[in-house]
Protein backbone atom coordinates (compact mmCIF):
# COMPACT_ATOMS: atom_id res chain seq x y z
CA UNK A 1 0.00 0.00 0.00
CA UNK A 2 2.87 2.39 0.78
CA UNK A 3 4.31 1.84 -2.68
CA UNK A 4 0.97 2.59 -4.31
CA UNK A 5 0.53 5.72 -2.21
CA UNK A 6 4.02 6.86 -3.09
CA UNK A 7 3.47 6.85 -6.85
CA UNK A 8 3.38 10.61 -6.74
CA UNK A 9 5.43 13.74 -6.25
CA UNK A 10 6.49 16.51 -8.62
CA UNK A 11 6.72 20.20 -9.09
CA UNK A 12 3.23 21.69 -8.77
CA UNK A 13 2.15 19.16 -6.20
CA UNK A 14 0.46 20.48 -3.07
CA UNK A 15 3.69 20.44 -0.98
CA UNK A 16 5.46 22.48 -3.69
CA UNK A 17 2.77 25.02 -4.48
CA UNK A 18 1.06 25.47 -1.10
CA UNK A 19 3.58 24.23 1.42
CA UNK A 20 3.40 21.51 4.03
CA UNK A 21 1.47 22.56 7.12
CA UNK A 22 -0.35 25.79 7.87
CA UNK A 23 2.65 27.19 9.73
CA UNK A 24 4.75 27.36 6.57
CA UNK A 25 1.89 27.78 4.09
CA UNK A 26 1.17 31.21 5.57
CA UNK A 27 4.82 32.17 5.07
CA UNK A 28 5.08 31.40 1.36
CA UNK A 29 5.62 27.66 1.48
CA UNK A 30 8.66 27.06 3.68
CA UNK A 31 12.30 28.10 4.02
CA UNK A 32 15.32 25.93 3.39
CA UNK A 33 17.33 28.07 5.83
CA UNK A 34 14.78 28.27 8.65
CA UNK A 35 12.63 25.10 8.60
CA UNK A 36 12.88 23.32 11.95
CA UNK A 37 10.11 20.73 12.23
CA UNK A 38 8.98 17.51 10.56
CA UNK A 39 8.29 19.25 7.24
CA UNK A 40 12.06 19.58 6.90
CA UNK A 41 12.19 15.98 5.65
CA UNK A 42 10.81 17.38 2.38
CA UNK A 43 11.74 21.10 2.48
CA UNK A 44 15.35 20.64 3.65
CA UNK A 45 16.34 17.51 5.60
CA UNK A 46 19.13 19.40 7.39
CA UNK A 47 16.41 21.29 9.30
CA UNK A 48 15.39 18.12 11.16
CA UNK A 49 18.33 18.73 13.51
CA UNK A 50 17.10 22.28 14.18
CA UNK A 51 13.95 20.97 15.88
CA UNK A 52 13.94 21.73 19.61
CA UNK A 53 12.84 18.43 21.07
CA UNK A 54 10.26 16.14 19.53
CA UNK A 55 7.68 17.53 17.12
CA UNK A 56 4.47 15.99 15.78
CA UNK A 57 1.76 17.68 13.72
CA UNK A 58 -1.40 16.86 11.80
CA UNK A 59 -3.19 19.20 9.42
CA UNK A 60 -5.77 19.62 6.68
CA UNK A 61 -5.67 21.64 3.47
CA UNK A 62 -8.39 22.37 0.93
CA UNK A 63 -8.60 24.33 -2.32
CA UNK A 64 -10.89 24.47 -5.33
CA UNK A 65 -9.02 25.69 -8.42
CA UNK A 66 -10.83 28.09 -10.75
CA UNK A 67 -9.64 28.69 -14.31
CA UNK A 68 -10.92 30.53 -17.37
CA UNK A 69 -13.69 28.77 -19.29
CA UNK A 70 -12.60 27.49 -22.70
CA UNK A 71 -14.80 27.40 -25.83
CA UNK A 72 -16.25 24.20 -27.28
CA UNK A 73 -13.96 22.48 -29.76
CA UNK A 74 -14.27 20.32 -32.84
CA UNK A 75 -14.04 16.57 -32.17
CA UNK A 76 -15.24 13.32 -33.72
CA UNK A 77 -18.17 13.24 -31.31
CA UNK A 78 -20.36 11.03 -33.54
CA UNK A 79 -17.44 8.58 -33.96
CA UNK A 80 -17.79 8.18 -37.70
CA UNK A 81 -14.05 8.52 -38.31
CA UNK A 82 -14.07 12.13 -39.55
CA UNK A 83 -14.35 15.63 -38.08
CA UNK A 84 -16.92 17.80 -39.84
CA UNK A 85 -20.07 19.88 -39.35
CA UNK A 86 -22.05 16.75 -38.50
CA UNK A 87 -20.15 16.46 -35.19
CA UNK A 88 -21.67 18.16 -32.17
CA UNK A 89 -19.17 20.52 -30.48
CA UNK A 90 -17.22 18.97 -27.59
CA UNK A 91 -17.38 20.79 -24.26
CA UNK A 92 -13.99 20.76 -22.50
CA UNK A 93 -13.38 21.67 -18.87
CA UNK A 94 -9.64 21.80 -18.06
CA UNK A 95 -10.24 22.83 -14.44
CA UNK A 96 -7.91 20.85 -12.13
CA UNK A 97 -9.76 18.71 -9.57
CA UNK A 98 -10.35 20.12 -6.07
CA UNK A 99 -7.80 19.63 -3.31
CA UNK A 100 -8.55 18.12 0.07
CA UNK A 101 -5.77 16.43 1.93
CA UNK A 102 -4.25 15.41 5.24
CA UNK A 103 -0.64 16.12 6.16
CA UNK A 104 1.42 14.54 8.93
CA UNK A 105 4.86 15.56 10.21
CA UNK A 106 7.27 14.01 12.70
CA UNK A 107 10.74 15.04 13.90
CA UNK A 108 12.83 13.72 16.75
CA UNK A 109 16.40 14.49 17.90
CA UNK A 110 18.48 11.47 18.84
CA UNK A 111 21.32 12.38 21.14
CA UNK A 112 23.33 15.55 20.59
CA UNK A 113 24.22 15.22 16.92
CA UNK A 114 21.48 13.23 15.16
CA UNK A 115 17.81 13.68 14.24
CA UNK A 116 15.24 11.83 12.15
CA UNK A 117 11.92 12.85 10.68
CA UNK A 118 9.24 12.16 8.12
CA UNK A 119 6.37 13.91 6.40
CA UNK A 120 3.35 12.68 4.50
CA UNK A 121 0.66 14.37 2.47
CA UNK A 122 -2.37 12.24 1.62
CA UNK A 123 -4.95 13.64 -0.85
CA UNK A 124 -8.14 12.17 0.55
CA UNK A 125 -10.26 13.37 -2.39
CA UNK A 126 -8.57 10.74 -4.59
CA UNK A 127 -6.10 8.47 -2.88
CA UNK A 128 -4.55 7.22 -6.12
CA UNK A 129 -5.18 8.87 -9.48
CA UNK A 130 -3.33 8.07 -12.67
CA UNK A 131 -4.30 10.14 -15.71
CA UNK A 132 -2.80 10.97 -19.07
CA UNK A 133 -4.09 13.73 -21.32
CA UNK A 134 -4.90 14.24 -24.99
CA UNK A 135 -2.50 16.90 -26.33
CA UNK A 136 -5.05 18.23 -28.85
CA UNK A 137 -7.47 19.26 -26.07
CA UNK A 138 -6.90 22.16 -23.62
CA UNK A 139 -4.99 20.96 -20.55
CA UNK A 140 -3.10 22.76 -17.77
CA UNK A 141 0.43 21.46 -18.08
CA UNK A 142 1.60 21.83 -14.46
CA UNK A 143 -1.75 21.57 -12.70
CA UNK A 144 -4.01 19.00 -14.38
CA UNK A 145 -3.37 15.90 -12.26
CA UNK A 146 -0.45 16.91 -10.10
CA UNK A 147 -2.47 18.23 -7.17
CA UNK A 148 -3.72 14.66 -6.65
CA UNK A 149 -0.35 13.40 -5.49
CA UNK A 150 0.63 11.61 -2.30
CA UNK A 151 3.94 12.64 -0.74
CA UNK A 152 5.98 10.36 1.52
CA UNK A 153 9.44 11.54 2.58
CA UNK A 154 11.78 10.34 5.33
CA UNK A 155 15.11 11.88 6.28
CA UNK A 156 18.01 12.00 8.71
CA UNK A 157 20.20 14.92 9.77
CA UNK A 158 23.48 15.38 11.63
CA UNK A 159 25.10 18.41 13.28
CA UNK A 160 28.87 17.77 13.30
CA UNK A 161 29.48 21.36 14.48
CA UNK A 162 27.13 23.60 16.41
CA UNK A 163 25.16 25.52 13.77
CA UNK A 164 26.25 23.38 10.81
CA UNK A 165 23.56 20.87 9.89
CA UNK A 166 23.60 18.32 7.06
CA UNK A 167 20.74 16.10 5.98
CA UNK A 168 19.62 13.56 3.43
CA UNK A 169 16.15 12.24 2.66
CA UNK A 170 14.32 9.95 0.27
CA UNK A 171 11.08 10.61 -1.56
CA UNK A 172 9.45 7.23 -2.01
CA UNK A 173 7.99 6.69 -5.47
CA UNK A 174 7.05 3.71 -7.59
CA UNK A 175 7.58 2.31 -11.06
CA UNK A 176 4.89 0.14 -12.57
CA UNK A 177 4.53 -2.35 -15.38
CA UNK A 178 1.16 -3.67 -16.53
CA UNK A 179 0.37 -6.48 -18.96
CA UNK A 180 -3.03 -7.31 -20.43
CA UNK A 181 -3.87 -10.16 -22.82
CA UNK A 182 -7.34 -10.74 -24.20
CA UNK A 183 -9.28 -12.36 -27.01
CA UNK A 184 -12.48 -11.14 -28.67
CA UNK A 185 -14.54 -13.76 -30.51
CA UNK A 186 -17.27 -12.43 -32.77
CA UNK A 187 -19.69 -14.67 -34.65
CA UNK A 188 -22.13 -13.37 -37.29
CA UNK A 189 -24.89 -15.50 -38.85
CA UNK A 190 -26.43 -14.59 -42.16
CA UNK A 191 -30.20 -14.64 -42.73
CA UNK A 192 -32.51 -15.30 -45.68
CA UNK A 193 -35.48 -13.30 -46.82
CA UNK A 194 -36.71 -11.04 -44.04
CA UNK A 195 -34.66 -12.84 -41.41
CA UNK A 196 -32.20 -10.45 -39.76
CA UNK A 197 -28.48 -11.09 -39.44
CA UNK A 198 -27.59 -12.12 -35.86
CA UNK A 199 -24.53 -12.99 -33.86
CA UNK A 200 -22.69 -12.72 -30.58
CA UNK A 201 -19.46 -11.33 -29.17
CA UNK A 202 -17.43 -12.98 -26.39
CA UNK A 203 -14.69 -11.13 -24.49
CA UNK A 204 -12.10 -13.36 -22.84
CA UNK A 205 -9.46 -11.59 -20.69
CA UNK A 206 -6.62 -14.07 -20.19
CA UNK A 207 -4.25 -12.04 -18.04
CA UNK A 208 -3.92 -8.73 -16.22
CA UNK A 209 -0.61 -8.36 -14.42
CA UNK A 210 0.42 -5.17 -12.57
CA UNK A 211 3.83 -5.02 -10.91
CA UNK A 212 4.88 -2.12 -8.66
CA UNK A 213 8.52 -1.68 -7.66
CA UNK A 214 9.98 1.07 -5.45
CA UNK A 215 11.86 4.10 -6.74
CA UNK A 216 13.55 6.83 -4.73
CA UNK A 217 14.13 10.51 -5.43
CA UNK A 218 17.22 11.63 -3.43
CA UNK A 219 17.16 14.85 -1.42
CA UNK A 220 20.16 16.52 0.26
CA UNK A 221 20.36 19.71 2.29
CA UNK A 222 22.52 22.01 4.39
CA UNK A 223 21.83 24.70 6.98
CA UNK A 224 24.49 27.09 8.33
CA UNK A 225 24.05 29.50 11.24
CA UNK A 226 25.99 32.61 10.29
CA UNK A 227 26.81 33.29 13.92
CA UNK A 228 29.50 30.61 13.52
CA UNK A 229 31.35 32.90 11.10
CA UNK A 230 31.02 36.16 13.01
CA UNK A 231 29.15 37.17 16.21
CA UNK A 232 27.66 40.17 14.39
CA UNK A 233 25.81 37.75 12.08
CA UNK A 234 24.11 35.90 14.92
CA UNK A 235 20.47 35.27 13.99
CA UNK A 236 21.20 34.80 10.30
CA UNK A 237 21.25 31.47 8.49
CA UNK A 238 21.79 30.06 5.01
CA UNK A 239 20.25 26.95 3.51
CA UNK A 240 20.64 24.79 0.41
CA UNK A 241 18.54 21.89 -0.83
CA UNK A 242 18.95 19.66 -3.88
CA UNK A 243 16.17 17.38 -5.11
CA UNK A 244 17.14 14.83 -7.72
CA UNK A 245 15.27 14.15 -10.94
CA UNK A 246 13.10 11.08 -11.19
CA UNK A 247 9.98 9.95 -13.02
CA UNK A 248 7.01 7.66 -12.69
CA UNK A 249 6.90 5.41 -15.75
CA UNK A 250 4.10 2.97 -16.35
CA UNK A 251 5.00 0.47 -19.05
CA UNK A 252 1.96 -1.27 -20.53
CA UNK A 253 2.01 -4.35 -22.74
CA UNK A 254 -1.27 -4.96 -24.60
CA UNK A 255 -1.67 -8.20 -26.52
CA UNK A 256 -5.06 -8.72 -28.15
CA UNK A 257 -6.61 -11.05 -30.71
CA UNK A 258 -9.95 -10.56 -32.45
CA UNK A 259 -11.51 -13.62 -34.09
CA UNK A 260 -14.38 -13.11 -36.53
CA UNK A 261 -16.54 -15.99 -37.84
CA UNK A 262 -19.29 -15.66 -40.44
CA UNK A 263 -21.79 -18.54 -40.61
CA UNK A 264 -24.55 -19.13 -43.17
CA UNK A 265 -22.86 -16.77 -45.62
CA UNK A 266 -21.80 -18.59 -48.78
CA UNK A 267 -20.87 -22.24 -48.98
CA UNK A 268 -18.23 -22.32 -46.26
CA UNK A 269 -17.92 -20.53 -42.91
CA UNK A 270 -15.49 -17.61 -43.05
CA UNK A 271 -13.01 -17.21 -40.20
CA UNK A 272 -10.35 -14.51 -39.83
CA UNK A 273 -8.17 -13.30 -36.96
CA UNK A 274 -6.72 -9.88 -36.26
CA UNK A 275 -3.77 -9.88 -33.86
CA UNK A 276 -2.51 -6.63 -32.33
CA UNK A 277 0.36 -6.18 -29.87
CA UNK A 278 1.70 -2.88 -28.56
CA UNK A 279 4.03 -1.51 -25.91
CA UNK A 280 2.81 1.76 -24.40
CA UNK A 281 5.01 4.12 -22.42
CA UNK A 282 2.83 6.05 -19.98
CA UNK A 283 4.64 8.70 -17.98
CA UNK A 284 2.33 10.02 -15.29
CA UNK A 285 4.47 13.09 -14.73
CA UNK A 286 8.07 14.20 -14.60
CA UNK A 287 9.94 15.15 -11.43
CA UNK A 288 12.60 17.65 -12.53
CA UNK A 289 15.77 18.25 -10.58
CA UNK A 290 15.60 21.30 -8.33
CA UNK A 291 18.04 23.47 -6.40
CA UNK A 292 16.85 25.76 -3.57
CA UNK A 293 18.98 28.54 -2.10
CA UNK A 294 17.69 30.36 0.97
CA UNK A 295 18.53 32.88 3.68
CA UNK A 296 16.79 33.80 6.94
CA UNK A 297 17.16 36.19 9.84
CA UNK A 298 15.64 35.97 13.32
CA UNK A 299 15.52 39.11 15.51
CA UNK A 300 15.39 38.47 19.26
CA UNK A 301 13.10 35.45 18.83
CA UNK A 302 10.30 37.88 17.93
CA UNK A 303 10.61 38.50 14.18
CA UNK A 304 11.70 35.93 11.57
CA UNK A 305 12.28 36.69 7.87
CA UNK A 306 13.22 34.29 5.09
CA UNK A 307 13.59 34.21 1.31
CA UNK A 308 14.27 31.36 -1.14
CA UNK A 309 15.23 31.12 -4.79
CA UNK A 310 14.43 27.87 -6.64
CA UNK A 311 16.00 26.67 -9.87
CA UNK A 312 13.95 23.98 -11.63
CA UNK A 313 15.36 22.18 -14.64
CA UNK A 314 12.32 21.53 -16.84
CA UNK A 315 14.41 20.92 -19.97
CA UNK A 316 14.10 17.15 -19.71
CA UNK A 317 10.32 17.26 -19.16
CA UNK A 318 8.40 14.16 -20.23
CA UNK A 319 4.68 14.78 -20.51
CA UNK A 320 2.05 12.41 -19.13
CA UNK A 321 0.91 11.44 -22.62
CA UNK A 322 0.46 7.81 -23.65
CA UNK A 323 3.03 6.93 -26.29
CA UNK A 324 3.24 3.84 -28.48
CA UNK A 325 6.83 2.60 -28.41
CA UNK A 326 6.28 -0.31 -30.77
CA UNK A 327 3.26 -2.07 -32.23
CA UNK A 328 2.40 -4.88 -34.62
CA UNK A 329 -0.84 -5.66 -36.41
CA UNK A 330 -1.39 -8.90 -38.28
CA UNK A 331 -4.33 -9.11 -40.68
CA UNK A 332 -4.62 -11.93 -43.24
CA UNK A 333 -6.10 -9.79 -46.02
CA UNK A 334 -4.21 -6.50 -45.59
CA UNK A 335 -0.49 -5.70 -45.47
CA UNK A 336 -0.08 -3.01 -42.78
CA UNK A 337 3.67 -3.32 -42.37
CA UNK A 338 5.13 0.12 -41.57
CA UNK A 339 1.73 1.82 -41.38
CA UNK A 340 1.47 1.97 -37.57
CA UNK A 341 2.51 5.24 -35.91
CA UNK A 342 1.91 7.06 -32.64
CA UNK A 343 -1.13 9.34 -32.82
CA UNK A 344 0.03 11.43 -29.83
CA UNK A 345 3.08 13.04 -31.38
CA UNK A 346 3.63 16.46 -29.85
CA UNK A 347 6.35 19.09 -30.23
CA UNK A 348 7.13 21.54 -27.44
CA UNK A 349 9.98 23.55 -25.92
CA UNK A 350 10.48 24.16 -22.20
CA UNK A 351 13.17 25.95 -20.23
CA UNK A 352 14.76 25.92 -16.79
CA UNK A 353 13.20 28.51 -14.48
CA UNK A 354 14.01 30.51 -11.35
CA UNK A 355 11.21 31.05 -8.84
CA UNK A 356 11.20 32.98 -5.57
CA UNK A 357 9.31 32.73 -2.29
CA UNK A 358 9.58 34.42 1.06
CA UNK A 359 7.77 35.20 4.26
CA UNK A 360 7.79 36.67 7.74
CA UNK A 361 6.57 35.82 11.22
CA UNK A 362 6.01 38.15 14.16
CA UNK A 363 5.59 36.75 17.68
CA UNK A 364 3.42 38.93 19.93
CA UNK A 365 4.10 39.14 23.68
CA UNK A 366 2.85 36.09 25.57
CA UNK A 367 0.30 36.25 28.37
CA UNK A 368 -0.48 33.95 31.28
CA UNK A 369 -3.63 31.82 31.12
CA UNK A 370 -2.87 29.55 34.07
CA UNK A 371 -3.60 25.89 34.54
CA UNK A 372 -1.96 23.16 32.46
CA UNK A 373 -1.70 25.45 29.42
CA UNK A 374 0.47 27.90 31.41
CA UNK A 375 0.71 30.81 28.92
CA UNK A 376 -0.30 31.67 25.35
CA UNK A 377 1.27 33.53 22.46
CA UNK A 378 -0.03 34.69 19.07
CA UNK A 379 2.12 34.58 15.95
CA UNK A 380 1.22 36.55 12.81
CA UNK A 381 2.52 35.35 9.44
CA UNK A 382 2.60 36.48 5.81
CA UNK A 383 4.33 35.28 2.65
CA UNK A 384 4.35 35.17 -1.14
CA UNK A 385 5.81 33.15 -4.00
CA UNK A 386 6.29 33.44 -7.76
CA UNK A 387 7.00 30.69 -10.30
CA UNK A 388 7.33 31.53 -14.02
CA UNK A 389 6.03 29.19 -16.68
CA UNK A 390 8.58 26.81 -18.21
CA UNK A 391 6.61 26.51 -21.48
CA UNK A 392 8.33 28.44 -24.29
CA UNK A 393 6.50 27.17 -27.37
CA UNK A 394 4.47 24.25 -28.69
CA UNK A 395 3.32 22.84 -31.99
CA UNK A 396 -0.27 21.84 -32.70
CA UNK A 397 -1.10 20.90 -29.10
CA UNK A 398 -3.25 22.89 -26.65
CA UNK A 399 -1.20 22.83 -23.45
CA UNK A 400 -2.03 25.73 -21.14
CA UNK A 401 0.43 27.24 -18.68
CA UNK A 402 1.24 30.67 -17.26
CA UNK A 403 3.17 32.38 -14.49
CA UNK A 404 1.95 31.43 -11.01
CA UNK A 405 1.97 33.75 -8.01
CA UNK A 406 0.68 33.31 -4.47
CA UNK A 407 -0.02 35.62 -1.51
CA UNK A 408 -0.60 34.12 1.91
CA UNK A 409 -1.22 35.00 5.52
CA UNK A 410 -2.11 33.32 8.76
CA UNK A 411 -2.12 33.24 12.51
CA UNK A 412 -0.93 30.75 15.11
CA UNK A 413 -1.74 30.29 18.79
CA UNK A 414 0.88 28.54 20.93
CA UNK A 415 0.30 27.38 24.51
CA UNK A 416 1.78 24.98 26.99
CA UNK A 417 0.64 21.40 26.95
CA UNK A 418 -0.68 19.33 29.85
CA UNK A 419 1.39 16.21 29.20
CA UNK A 420 4.80 17.92 29.38
CA UNK A 421 5.47 21.06 31.43
CA UNK A 422 8.46 21.87 29.20
CA UNK A 423 6.55 21.22 25.97
CA UNK A 424 4.07 23.24 23.94
CA UNK A 425 1.25 22.85 21.48
CA UNK A 426 0.01 25.12 18.70
CA UNK A 427 -2.96 25.64 16.43
CA UNK A 428 -2.19 27.34 13.12
CA UNK A 429 -4.41 28.67 10.33
CA UNK A 430 -3.33 29.84 6.85
CA UNK A 431 -5.08 31.31 3.81
CA UNK A 432 -3.50 31.60 0.36
CA UNK A 433 -4.66 33.28 -2.85
CA UNK A 434 -3.18 31.73 -6.01
CA UNK A 435 -3.18 33.50 -9.37
CA UNK A 436 -2.44 32.01 -12.78
CA UNK A 437 -1.60 34.86 -15.14
CA UNK A 438 -4.28 35.44 -17.79
CA UNK A 439 -3.53 34.97 -21.49
CA UNK A 440 -4.70 33.16 -24.61
CA UNK A 441 -3.42 30.46 -26.94
CA UNK A 442 -4.05 31.34 -30.61
CA UNK A 443 -5.87 28.39 -32.17
CA UNK A 444 -7.87 29.08 -35.33
CA UNK A 445 -8.65 26.87 -38.33
CA UNK A 446 -10.59 27.60 -41.52
CA UNK A 447 -12.11 24.09 -41.59
CA UNK A 448 -13.24 21.81 -38.73
CA UNK A 449 -10.07 20.56 -37.08
CA UNK A 450 -9.92 18.27 -34.06
CA UNK A 451 -9.21 20.23 -30.89
CA UNK A 452 -9.74 23.69 -32.39
CA UNK A 453 -12.46 26.06 -31.12
CA UNK A 454 -15.73 25.94 -33.03
CA UNK A 455 -16.63 29.61 -32.64
CA UNK A 456 -13.41 31.30 -31.45
CA UNK A 457 -9.87 31.97 -32.61
CA UNK A 458 -8.07 31.42 -29.29
CA UNK A 459 -8.24 29.43 -26.05
CA UNK A 460 -8.11 31.65 -22.92
CA UNK A 461 -6.21 30.56 -19.84
CA UNK A 462 -5.55 31.84 -16.32
CA UNK A 463 -7.38 31.72 -13.02
CA UNK A 464 -7.52 32.53 -9.33
CA UNK A 465 -8.42 30.44 -6.31
CA UNK A 466 -7.99 30.30 -2.54
CA UNK A 467 -6.45 27.58 -0.38
CA UNK A 468 -7.12 27.16 3.33
CA UNK A 469 -5.11 25.01 5.73
CA UNK A 470 -4.99 24.36 9.45
CA UNK A 471 -2.60 22.40 11.63
CA UNK A 472 -2.32 21.17 15.21
CA UNK A 473 1.21 20.64 16.53
CA UNK A 474 2.66 19.09 19.64
CA UNK A 475 6.20 19.87 20.86
CA UNK A 476 7.61 17.65 23.57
Amino acid sequence: MLLLLAASIAQATVPDTMGLGARWAARGGGSVALVDDGTAAFVNPAGLRAAEGGHAAVGLITARPRVAAVPSVWWDTNRDGSVDERDAPLSVDPTPPPVFGLDLHLARPIGRYLAIGATAYLPTASLIRFATFEPALPYYLRWGNRLQRTNLTAGIAVEPLDGLRLGIAADLLAKTRATARLTIDATARGGTGTQAVGGEVVYDVHLIDITVVPAVAPVAGLQLDLGLLAPALDGGALGVRYHGAVGLPLDVVLDGQANVRLDDVGDEPYVTALVAAADFALFDHDVPQRLDLGASWVFADAVALHADARWTDWRGLTLNIARVEQATLEAPLVDLDGAIRDGNEVAYEVRATWGVRGGAEVALPSWAIGGALDEAQLRLRAGASYDPTPLVSQGDSAMLDSDHSMWGGGVGLQTGQPLDEDGAMALDLAVQVHTLAAGSLPRAASTPTAGYPVAATAVPFGGRFAAVSMQWSLMY
